[in-house]
């Protein structure tokens, strides 16, 4: 808006700066209430964002109770974990396992001869070295009357063989090293040297050499190429670090019932903070409603419906004693959260395991959907891209966005509308100045005029 001159009152005696204001004040009502309700409807979208953000929260809760291995976690200990490590998977049998180690798997490690310098070239002659790791095709490398060692390890590195080769100091001389990157018997190293004299053919030069490991599982001998053995028990996985000297480790395999308590009591976590997040929105302190109220909302009562019928209805399909939630040691209560029996829900993980992960997770082979899956349903219908709760939100940024231009025009109205105003009473400034100008005078004039009879 131009700024106009303005001469309030000095003519009039009317402060017209200040019925302008006051005019204009008048005009702005219509914005304010805009601008209310655009606050109230962004306040609603925030919160039910809150709401959006706890549902994906306990959607997320729920992809830790979707599956055997993460509903029946187990948990395997050794006697000796400086000797034995151990992890294991839900499937793995459970009891205990004497292990003795009597020798670890290794790559093979072979040096060549000893030289003077590790940068001289032509040291030890020109020609081949071919190097074959187990059954794979050998590899060539050519060595040059200009390779020094390091020239040599270069190549190696660089010759695609399943090797790694480096240059080591032993104090007096210069040893080229190659070493497997493999272990196991299966891949041990066979080195022919053409026309060179590395000594990486010698026997001798042969440090460590390619080996299995050796031990045994319950007396049952065994041999694996690796130390990492995940086959020998079932869903159990073997850390062999060292040999055993003769003395057996014991590895225990039990179910996790504390794991598993957890993550049914975060996901009840999550879901009770969806359900208070709601009761806090219908809560009445006794005071009228505000505009942003969600009291009484529809869509978030048809939520509130639906997630209290998913954790009571039982899962259709099912046989036998586990076939709701309440079943397992999980019960609602009269605020509509969940709290958790952790000695009935261990009880039933010990009592039938495969129903308990039928009734969370279902059962494909029977064709039923579990509880979590179902659970997930319900949350997606209001937070997927098509969800209510996600189109509400959406549709909310539309109107404060429709209800940004409305304003906008509307202030650019009124800025015309003080505008028009100042120009007007300026112009009644001006008009009456002039009146008073043309007044005085005329007084002038008048009193210049010679008195009435005056002279006689």
């Amino acid at each position: 808006m131009n700024p106009v001159a303005s001469f309030s009152g000095l003519a009039t005696g009317i402060d017209s700066a200040s019925l302008i204001q006051q005019l204009v004040q008048i005009e702005r009502i219509p914005i304010r209430r805009l601008e209310t309700k655009q606050q109230d409807i962004q306040s609603m979208s925030r919160r039910l964002g809150e709401v959006k953000s706890r549902l994906e929260a306990l959607q997320k809760a729920g992809e830790d109770l979707d599956g055997t291995d993460e509903i029946l976690a187990a948990t395997a200990t050794s006697s000796d974990e400086q000797s034995i490590g151990v992890s294991a998977t839900s499937d793995a049998p459970l009891g205990s396992y004497a292990i003795e180690v009597t020798r670890l798997a290794a790559a093979e490690r072979t040096y060549s001869n000893g030289f003077a310098d590790k940068t001289t070239a032509g040291l030890f002659g020109t020609g081949t070295v071919s190097i074959q790791v187990g059954t794979d095709a050998a590899v060539d490398i050519a060595v040059d009357a200009s390779d020094s060692l390091e020239a040599v390890a270069d190549k190696i590195n660089a010759s695609g063989a399943r090797v790694s080769a480096a240059v080591i100091f032993d104090g007096t001389n210069y040893r080229l090293q190659v070493a497997g990157e493999d272990s196991g018997a299966t891949n041990a190293i066979t080195f022919t040297e053409t026309g060179t004299s590395l000594g990486l053919d010698d026997p001798a030069n042969e440090v460590v050499a390619a080996s299995d490991a050796e031990f045994t599982v319950d007396g049952l001998a065994m041999t694996r190429p690796t130390n990492q053995v995940a086959d020998a028990i079932p869903g159990v996985t073997l850390d062999l670090l060292t040999p055993t000297s003769g003395t057996p480790t014991t590895v225990k395999v039990d179910r996790d019932s504390d794991a598993s308590v957890e993550k049914i009591q975060a996901f009840a976590d999550a879901f009770n903070d969806v359900v208070r997040g709601i009761n806090s929105e219908f809560f009445f302190a006794g005071e009228a409603r505000v505009g942003d109220s969600l009291s009484g909302d529809s869509m978030l009562r048809g939520l509130q419906s639906k997630l209290g019928q998913s954790v009571v209805n039982p899962i259709s399909g099912l046989t036998g004693a586990y076939d709701r939630l309440s079943a397992i040691g999980v019960r609602l209560n009269n605020d509509g959260t969940l709290e958790v029996d952790e000695a009935e829900f261990k009880d039933a993980l010990a009592s039938d395991p495969d129903a308990v992960v039928a009734f969370l997770a279902g059962d494909a082979d029977a064709g039923v959907t579990g509880f979590i899956e179902r659970m997930s349903t319900t949350v997606d219908a209001y937070i997927g891209s098509d969800g209510l709760l996600s189109d509400r939100i959406d549709s909310m940024a539309d109107q404060v966005d429709d209800l940004d231009v409305t304003i906008e025009s509307m202030e650019m109205r009124l800025d015309k509308y003080e505008e028009n105003l100042r120009n007007k009473f300026t112009n009644l400034e001006l008009v009456v100045s002039g009146l008073q100008a043309q007044q005085q005078q005329m007084l002038s004039m008048l009193s210049a005029l010679p008195a009435i009879g005056g002279g006689l």
